[in-house]
């Protein structure tokens, strides 16, 4: 067969030889496309184990706080996470909030600048979200971190954002205002 394809190939003029090397090359592409599509298909298909029924394709809010208050309300039945007070008290912001569901943990940020701020710096990170299991709440309170070098803006608003993990691998969340003034 090989040698067939070298008499016919031998026989067609430059032009014909031209285009028959053309239209090889693109086959070849087209079939080199389509494998490694079917490849990737097969790989993805494999690493989420073919389940149809994952939080980011039901639309479940990502681990990020920033939209975890846009897709609070696209969760599970039964998750939910909600913010019951965010105040100003002396040095410090409390926040305390509920939860619904089989939570994991619970994560809260202050950002300044309201609930489109950015995050602050200010408060120290080893200060985590206390939890009260079988009242289902939590509370965490921002204090200022040693030796930070930042200082809270007197004139700005400030918001938190708390997010739930929750052990079906859902995530939601919610975002408040800080009452009061924060300290000088």
């Amino acid at each position: 067969m090989l040698q067939r394809s070298r008499e016919w190939f031998s026989g067609l003029n430059l032009a014909q030889k031209v285009l028959a090397v053309l239209l090889a090359g693109l086959l070849a592409v087209l079939f080199l496309f389509s494998l490694s599509y079917l490849f990737t298909v097969a790989i993805l298909s494999l690493v989420s184990g073919g389940r149809a029924d994952s939080p980011i394709e039901e639309g479940a809010a990502p681990s990020s706080s920033a939209s975890a208050s846009a897709s609070a309300e696209r969760t599970v039945p039964g998750n939910k996470l909600s913010i019951t007070g965010a105040r100003w008290k002396g040095e410090k912001a409390v926040v305390e909030g509920t939860w619904e569901g089989e939570v994991s943990s619970v994560h809260c940020d202050l950002l300044e600048g309201g609930t489109s701020g950015k995050a602050t710096r200010w408060w120290d990170r080893s200060v985590g979200t206390q939890m009260d299991w079988s009242r289902r709440t939590f509370t965490q309170e921002f204090v200022a971190a040693e030796g930070s070098g930042e200082s809270l803006d007197p004139e700005a608003s400030y918001s938190v954002t708390c997010v739930g993990s929750f052990s079906s691998g859902w995530s939601t969340g919610a975002q408040t205002q800080v009452e009061g003034e924060p300290p000088s």
